[in-house]
Formats: C-alpha cells, sequence, structure tokens
C-alpha cells in the first residue's frame, strides 16, 4: 500500500475543501490515488445526499446567466435546506452553473432533473453538497431568448426576473434594470393585453357587470363601466401599461412610454421566479 502523507491530504484537502480525516480515509481506500479519491468520495456524498432526500428544502435561490451578446440567458431555481447554505458562496456559484447549463441548452423549458443529471452539473452538484451537507433541489428552469437581454436578482438572492427585449435600450439611464426591477415590485400577469388569458379578462368584465346590475347601474352604461373596469385591471396588471415605479427617474410614465423613448417597442419574454413559488 502506498504511504499516506500528509501531503498528499493536505493536497486533496485543498483540491476539495473537505476535512483532513475524511481526505485521508478516501486515500487510504483508493491506496494514495488522487484522481480515485475524489471519485470515491463521490459516491460517498451521492450515498448521503440519497439519504437525505426527503428533508425540507424551504430555502434557496435564484441563479440567472446572460450571454456576452446580450441575446441568451437562462433563469433557475434552486432550493437548499436553510437559509445560511442559500447565501453560501459555493451555492451561489452552482446556481449560476446550472443558469449557464440551461442557457446552453436548446430546450425553452428543460425538465429541471435532467439538466441535474447532466454529469458535469452532477459532479459539481456532489462536490457542493460533500462541502455543504444539505440536501439541494433544482425546482425550475427557463431559457430566454432575444433581441436583448436583462436581469434582476433581489438582493436576498430569493426573487429575480430575466427578460427579453426587441432592442438594446437607447439612453443613459439604467433602463433594463429598472424595469427588470418594476417587474419584481409589480408581478404583471403579462406583457400586454393580447398576452393576457382571455378567462381572466371575461371574469373581470362579468364581476363588473354584476356590481353595476346590483347597484342599479341603468342597463345602457352597463357595457361601458364594464370596459372601464377591464382597462383598470390591464393598466394594474399588464406590464407595458403599468406605470413605472421609479417616479424619480421616470416621473409619472407607463413602461411601455418609457421603453418607447429609449427605442424598444416591446418585450419579447418575461420569466418572474421566486424561491418555493
Amino acid at each position: 500500500m502506498a504511504a499516506i502523507t500528509a501531503q498528499l491530504v493536505k493536497d486533496l484537502r485543498e483540491k476539495t475543501d473537505l476535512p483532513m480525516m475524511e481526505c485521508k480515509q478516501a486515500l487510504t481506500e483508493c491506496n494514495g490515488d488522487m484522481e480515485s479519491a475524489v471519485e470515491w468520495l463521490r459516491r460517498k456524498h451521492k450515498g448521503k445526499l440519497a439519504d437525505r432526500s426527503g428533508r425540507v428544502t424551504g430555502e434557496g435561490r435564484v441563479g440567472i446567466y446572460i450571454s456576452e451578446d446580450r441575446k441568451t440567458g437562462a433563469i433557475i431555481e434552486l432550493q437548499c435546506e436553510t437559509a445560511p447554505v442559500a447565501k453560501n458562496e459555493l451555492f451561489v456559484g452552482l446556481a449560476n452553473a446550472f443558469a449557464r447549463k440551461v442557457a446552453h441548452g436548446t430546450a425553452a423549458s428543460p425538465d429541471p432533473q435532467a439538466v441535474r443529471g447532466d454529469a458535469e452539473m452532477d459532479h459539481m452538484f456532489t462536490d457542493v453538497f460533500g462541502r455543504l451537507r444539505e440536501s439541494m433541489n433544482l425546482a425550475q428552469c427557463r431559457r430566454v431568448t432575444g433581441n436583448y437581454l436583462t436581469s434582476y436578482v433581489h438582493h436576498d438572492g430569493k426573487s429575480g426576473v430575466l427578460l427579453a427585449l426587441d432592442a438594446a435600450p437607447k439612453s443613459d439611464k439604467n433602463i433594463g434594470a429598472d424595469l427588470c426591477m418594476h417587474t419584481l415590485f409589480s408581478m404583471p400577469i403579462a406583457v400586454d393585453r393580447n398576452s393576457v388569458p382571455a378567462a381572466e379578462v371575461e371574469k373581470v368584465r362579468a364581476a363588473a357587470i354584476d356590481v353595476a346590475k346590483t347597484e342599479g347601474k341603468p342597463e345602457s352604461i352597463v357595457a361601458k363601466i364594464a370596459e372601464g373596469k377591464v382597462n383598470a385591471f390591464y393598466a394594474e396588471r399588464v406590464l407595458l401599461e403599468q406605470f413605472h415605479v421609479k417616479t424619480d427617474d421616470y416621473g409619472k410614465a407607463k413602461v411601455g412610454d418609457v421603453l418607447k423613448a429609449a427605442g424598444v417597442k416591446t418585450v419579447t419574454d418575461m420569466v418572474i421566479m421566486k424561491v418555493g413559488a
């Protein structure tokens, strides 16, 4: 059997960031072979990961990746057990790596387990688990493409937005980031009127008609009242028709008008993601 020197243990410790005794055990089991020891540790951690699979993963963070040309990106939700781990740089790095992997794929909404099962990602996932010792779960994945992508992740990492615009904003203001922050604050259900599910609109219209009739409004104006309620619904829930929340920068202006002034006609894709939602 090869001698398991202190230097050899130290080298494996630096390579894996795992406890010295665990590294020594791995090297002993693998007769001092470094790469075999790394694989031995992964197999060991996979077993522990399986044992913890039933634990609740109520914490986590959103990871986002955008390519250098800002035309391709992805947003993912990676869950864990506790808040401290969700903030750990290893966990943050893993979330961002998953986002990059999804962006480099082809599916718009890939199966999280298929992404998780990729050999490269499986190794990274297992290695991070070996250091953090918490159950983790890749819960959501979404790939986005467009002429210009912009994003925002809230400071706690628990929510984020990825948007695709039809053109890059022409402005000295941070139009893209401001739009993402507005989107996360206002939580629109659609980009424009045409994207709102018809059933949602009819629900608002029917409720308005019922209220108008109950209040004894003349039949001749009931339809007009209902349309007013529908327009108010659009103004509240449709992104381009909402008033921009950053009034200090844009005044009382609708999002669509702010974008238009910056040379952007529309938002071609919108993904809002929250941990646990």
